[in-house]
């Protein structure tokens, strides 16, 4: 997740919120809620078996690939934005056991010239302190980008640039490394499937990385106030918002070519 586009995509969820404004409801899917008491959801589902995992940053994220996990028998997890999220996650029963395939996917922002809507398989990870991860052999989509993993928000096009030139890399998120990390020691088959919700030349509103909880749930009230405070960023949100959707369309296909048990 590159906390970006996608946090607007929840905004066209808002007429469904429920009495929690931090939570979205599943109206439409039939699911078996899993919790491990921490407050980290798993959804799976009850038909036809499990076969892989799927980690999501953020519940739109994982709402937005929903329909495609019940389908497959996948077992979706939120586990909260940046590495913070995935470490909480990873330590919590939640977590799949060692030998299990667990991809992380989501939307992230783009810092070499690729188009908004696209899903691109991460080839290797880097953390821009020297680590790097290289997903294993087996994982079905081919792997062509690679990720950088930062600790806040790139919101300018310079700092995509800066990214760029000093880490090689295609796109940037907030998750990877981290994920990366646990994945390897856990003995998981893992992969990186990322949407590009924001190109290489586009900025970001201030304080978007604010715009969630630590349970990935949108913070409505800081959305509102960014816009009375702005309200030609209504505009821009829309736009980011649409963008979003198609990227978790993508990456939904992407997924989708994977065999039954997530590995060539």
């Amino acid at each position: 997740m590159h906390p970006s586009p996608c946090i607007f995509a929840g905004w066209g969820y808002l007429p469904h919120w429920d009495s929690n404004p931090c939570s979205i409801r599943d109206r439409d899917v039939s699911l078996t809620g899993l919790d491990d008491g921490a407050g980290f959801r798993a959804k799976q589902y009850t038909d036809p078996p499990l076969s892989m995992h799927i980690v999501c940053a953020l519940d739109f994220e994982r709402s937005a690939l929903s329909a495609l996990a019940r389908r497959r028998g996948w077992t979706l997890h939120c586990c909260g934005p940046r590495a913070a999220g995935v470490e909480r996650w990873a330590g919590s029963a939640a977590a799949p056991p060692e030998g299990e395939t667990v991809v992380l996917a989501g939307v992230a922002g783009a810092t070499s010239p690729i188009d908004a809507g696209r899903a691109v398989a991460v080839a290797m990870v880097v953390d821009g302190r020297g680590g790097e991860w290289t997903p294993p052999s087996g994982t079905a989509v081919p792997r062509t980008a690679r990720c950088l993993s930062v600790e806040e928000v790139l919101s300018s096009t310079e700092a995509k640039d800066r990214a760029a030139r000093n880490h090689g890399a295609d796109l940037v998120d907030m998750e990877s490394a981290a994920f990366a990390r646990v994945a390897s020691a856990r003995g998981w088959r893992w992969a990186v499937v990322r949407g590009i919700s924001d190109t290489v030349d586009e900025t970001l509103p201030e304080g978007i990385g604010d715009w969630v909880d630590g349970h990935g749930r949108l913070r409505i009230w800081h959305v509102v106030r960014a816009i009375l405070r702005r309200p030609t960023l209504l505009v821009r949100l829309r736009s980011l918002r649409a963008r979003s959707v198609a990227a978790m369309r993508a990456v939904a296909a992407a997924l989708e070519s994977m065999p039954a048990g997530g590995a060539a």
